[in-house]
């Protein structure tokens, strides 16, 4: 039983073959393509020709395997990474990228309780009054700094006995103040600065539009509507893959999503059966998932369920043995690794050469 996948030497242009031994998860072998001839012919000169090999979906690989009568498994990792690209895809045409949201039934627009504060010279009295307090027990400029948690030239000037804070300027008289019930509403509906502003003008305002984002803004400050939830198409694809696991903070369900958009349901339901059937190693009830008239049929699907029907033996064998391509991944992280210490100056026999050999087992040592 043999593993196999691919590595490149440059990205996107020159790929490898790296051909692992199930039984011991070392490497057997590396080939300088990626090509179906070359593995033929690497498994017509073998003296023992293997029986099973995992691969991805890679066609070349699966053509040469299947021509020399080897049982061929297809990996599960990527079958399932495969699974949640086609999730992606099928969001990315239904979902919107925020979905409104509303947890509790009903979203409040109401305004929340304002917090009356007085005027600066009276919230700042307080602080001053203690700072000469606690200068006048002796107490020094640092050490009160360091236990108010302030500047030390604010507390020089907070302990000068003559100190009296300013009084809050008053604001100048503007164009806008007439039109401020107006302004109110405006914000109160949720209306953009440049619809307030033209709003306002419609009335009769002839002032600056910086008067209209600054009063807007304090308007804001003294009390703001309850703001909208929502949640990105990120997290609702999120939440349909890990059905039936939640998080506390999760404002919406599965649910939701499928009654708001009814085109999720059906490949919902084919997601979470193929996983269940790889996670269950349930060939029967992957075939008849694959085959379902509803699922061929849906525009999301059929472009993913007519790959699958193309090697559905290979498919199929992922529930039927339990190898896997995760070791082969863990020998092209070494490969990779092994490439990079080289800094691109060895050769492909000088690289096989490093792949292959390895350390003896612990009980070969002595």
């Amino acid at each position: 039983m043999i593993g196999i996948d691919d590595f490149a030497f440059k990205k996107g242009h020159r790929y490898g073959t790296i051909i692992c031994d199930a039984t011991t998860h070392r490497p057997i072998d590396l080939l300088r393509t990626r090509e179906a001839d070359m593995l033929k012919d690497w498994l017509v000169n073998l003296e023992k020709r293997p029986i099973r090999a995992s691969v991805d979906r890679f066609p070349a690989y699966q053509e040469a395997l299947l021509d020399q009568d080897i049982v061929v498994v297809s990996d599960r990792f990527h079958l399932v990474d495969n699974l949640w690209r086609c999730l992606n895809s099928i969001c990315q045409r239904v979902i919107p990228s925020r979905i409104p949201v509303n947890p509790k039934g009903a979203v409040s627009y109401a305004l929340k309780p304002q917090h009356p504060t007085g005027p600066e010279n009276e919230t700042k009295r307080p602080l001053v009054e203690k700072v000469q307090s606690m200068h006048r027990q002796g107490m020094s400029l640092n050490a009160i700094a360091q236990m108010l948690s302030l500047n030390w030239r604010t507390v020089k000037k907070y302990s000068d006995p003559a100190y009296e804070p300013s009084p809050p300027k008053r604001q100048r008289p503007h164009l806008i103040d007439r039109f401020m019930p107006q302004l109110r509403e405006c914000v109160r509906n949720r209306y953009t600065l440049q619809e307030t502003d033209a709003h306002l003008r419609q009335l009769g305002y002839r002032g600056s539009f910086g008067a209209v984002r600054h009063r807007s803004r304090d308007v804001r400050r003294e009390g703001l509507p309850e703001p909208q939830v929502f949640v990105s198409r990120k997290d609702a694809c999120r939440l349909l893959w890990q059905w039936p696991v939640t998080r506390p903070d999760d404002t919406i369900d599965v649910s939701y999503l499928l009654v708001r958009y009814e085109d999720l349901a059906i490949p919902f339901c084919f997601i979470q059966g193929f996983r269940e059937a790889i996670r269950e190693r349930d060939a029967g009830h992957l075939l008849s998932l694959i085959t379902n008239p509803q699922v061929t049929s849906h525009p999301g699907l059929k472009r993913f369920v007519g790959r699958l029907k193309q090697n559905v033996e290979v498919i199929l064998a992922a529930c039927q043995f339990e190898e896997s391509n995760g070791y082969v991944e863990g020998n092209v992280n070494r490969l990779k690794m092994l490439k990079r210490l080289m800094y691109g100056r060895g050769n492909f026999d000088l690289l096989r050469i490093r792949v292959l050999c390895r350390n003896p087992e612990p009980s070969c040592a002595h």
